[in-house]
C-alpha cells in the first residue's frame, strides 16, 4: 500500500511538471511555425505557407486548453486574413510594374499590419 502510494505521488508530480513545461514548447513552436508562415507568405511560396498552416493547425489542437487563446483571437485572425490578402496584392501590383499600384498597395499593407498589431494588443 506504502509502495503504491508513493508511485502515485511520483507519477502525479511527472504529470504536472509535463503540464507545466508544455505551454512554454506550445508557445516556442506556435512562434516558430508563425515566423516561417510569414517567411513563405512574403516569398510568395502558397503551397509551403499553406503546409506550415496546417501544422500551425494540428499543434493548436494538440496545445488547446495549455495556452488561453486572445480574448479577440476572431478579430487577430481577421487582420490576418486582411494582411495576407494585401500582401499578394502588393506582389501583383510589383510584377505590373505600376508605381501608383506599387504605392497604393504599400499603402494598404502597411494599414492591414497595423490593424494586425492593435488586434494583438
Amino acid at each position: 500500500m506504502f509502495r503504491r502510494s508513493i508511485l502515485l505521488l511520483f507519477f502525479s508530480f511527472c504529470s504536472a511538471q509535463a503540464s507545466i513545461a508544455a505551454p512554454d514548447a506550445c508557445r516556442d513552436a506556435r512562434k516558430t511555425l508563425g515566423e516561417q508562415i510569414q517567411d513563405a507568405r512574403l516569398k510568395g511560396d502558397d503551397s509551403h505557407r499553406i503546409a506550415l498552416e496546417e501544422r500551425l493547425k494540428n499543434l493548436n489542437e494538440r496545445c488547446r486548453g495549455m495556452i488561453p487563446i486572445h480574448p479577440n483571437h476572431a478579430e487577430i485572425e481577421q487582420a490576418t486574413r486582411l494582411a495576407s490578402e494585401r500582401e499578394a496584392q502588393l506582389r501583383e501590383a510589383l510584377g505590373t510594374g505600376d508605381a501608383q499600384m506599387i504605392e497604393l498597395g504599400k499603402r494598404r499593407l502597411d494599414h492591414a499590419r497595423k490593424q494586425l498589431e492593435a488586434a494583438k494588443r
